[in-house]
């Protein structure tokens, strides 16, 4: 089967109309050149009649009015702004575990908090008898990222925990159960830069107790520390996720017989707690990383009908910077599901990051496969139950990201853009 494209320029709906020529169709070509010398001439004298013919009809420079309807196949494209969608939108907290995040974030700031829980189960004891413990440290290396005065003092205590917590079962729920003792085991208090180190001595009492405890196989009960730090802002150190060279390191000196002995903390365990307000507005959808404030979008796409195919999907996005947060690493991109349970706000196992078109300053675009499969279920029935966002990096950071909402002036709000074809 031969085929051409035609394109209809100035469209409204952006229609695309597909030339069909049938196989076997005859098209004027010779069969015989000895025996039909003549048809040469007269299949070109028709060919140039019929394009003089097309080039002259004004109305249809494509020549598109000589195809039959029938053989028209029609693309559309259903544009949120331009057919009045309705649109809506929510946030809603997410309650989930940062057992995998590369740093901890330990502070107050703007009405944010963050606190991070760390141990060490088991501390080698080869060398160890009894001896006296002449110092014990936790060092912690600090990531580039901080919220408020970076040259402001800061204090952090370490604060024993005296019940069982595991990092992959630890959230924000469970902080209000968590049993420590009030009297800090030990203190930090002074300036840091951005990739500075602290070391926060810690109480030689405790720390007998965790090589007791490792000592007689009783590793489940050396349960950490809580960092806390009530002033100077929140800053980031990196986790015992971030590999050799950055991950928090225990360091314990003993003296036994006269000799003194390094030990070191093994097998560890860590991940932080956050929790801040959520910023709830008619007219933004703000996005919270750490204490993880997610949105939700919905559009209206009964205008689409319901047998068509969907060939391609784009999200629009609008940022509002007067309300997003501009810390170290700057809120610039969402990560956009579809939602597969409004009830439990369940999402696709596979989302899109969105991406900045610099022709288009502040607006965030999804598109891809995920988008176009999301718009396509919901063309088809299956439930639409709008899309889901998340901050990039809510799993590291306390940045909040701001996007206008359904509410917003028109040219702000999201928009959905889909090309599709109608069933003939």
């Amino acid at each position: 089967m031969l085929s051409r494209e035609f394109s209809l320029a100035g469209d409204s709906r952006d229609t695309v109309f597909y030339l069909s020529i049938p196989a076997g169709a005859d098209s004027g070509g010779i069969v015989n050149k000895k025996e039909r010398p003549h048809v040469r001439i007269v299949t070109a004298f028709a060919v140039m009649l019929l394009f003089l013919t097309a080039c002259q009809n004004d109305p249809d420079p494509t020549g598109i009015g000589l195809v039959p309807d029938a053989d028209l196949i029609e693309a559309l494209r259903f544009d949120s702004q331009r057919d009045s969608s309705a649109l809506r939108h929510a946030v809603y907290p997410f309650t989930m575990t940062h057992a995998s995040s590369s740093v901890l974030s330990v502070g107050f700031a703007d009405g944010d908090s963050s606190r991070a829980l760390l141990r060490w189960i088991y501390l080698p004891d080869s060398s160890w008898d009894g001896g006296r413990i002449v110092s014990a440290s936790i060092r912690l290396r600090s990531a580039s990222y901080h919220i408020g005065d970076v040259n402001a003092s800061y204090r952090i205590e370490a604060q024993e925990i005296t019940s069982f917590w595991n990092s992959f079962t630890f959230t924000t729920d469970s902080l209000p159960t968590l049993q420590r003792q009030a009297v800090p085991a030990g203190v930090f208090e002074g300036t840091l830069g951005v990739s500075d180190s602290i070391d926060i001595p810690l109480d030689s009492t405790l720390v007998r107790k965790w090589l007791v405890n490792s000592h007689e196989g009783k590793y489940s009960e050396n349960y950490g520390v809580l960092l806390v730090a009530p002033n100077g802002g929140i800053r980031s150190f990196f986790s015992l996720d971030a590999g050799t060279g950055l991950a928090p390191e225990l360091t314990v000196v003993i003296e036994s017989n006269g000799k003194l002995d390094t030990l070191r903390g093994d097998s560890g365990d860590d991940t932080f707690i956050a929790s801040g307000p959520m910023h709830e507005d008619a007219q933004r959808i703000v996005l919270q990383g750490g204490t993880s404030v997610r949105g939700k979008l919905f559009f209206d796409l009964s205008a689409i009908p319901p047998a068509s195919v969907v060939n391609y999907a784009t999200l629009y996005l609008t940022m509002d910077p007067a309300l997003s947060t501009k810390n170290y690493h700057g809120a610039d991109s969402v990560l956009v599901y579809e939602s597969v349970d409004s009830t439990e706000n369940l999402l696709s196992s596979t989302g899109v990051i969105t991406r900045i078109d610099n022709a288009m300053p502040g607006i965030l675009i999804a598109e891809g496969s995920p988008v176009t499969r999301a718009v396509q279920n919901w063309v088809n029935g299956r439930g639409n139950r709008g899309f889901i966002l998340v901050a990039m990096n809510e799993n590291t950071d306390l940045d909040r990201i701001a996007l206008y909402g359904a509410d917003a002036d028109a040219d702000k709000r999201p928009r959905l853009v889909v090309t599709y074809t109608s069933q003939p």
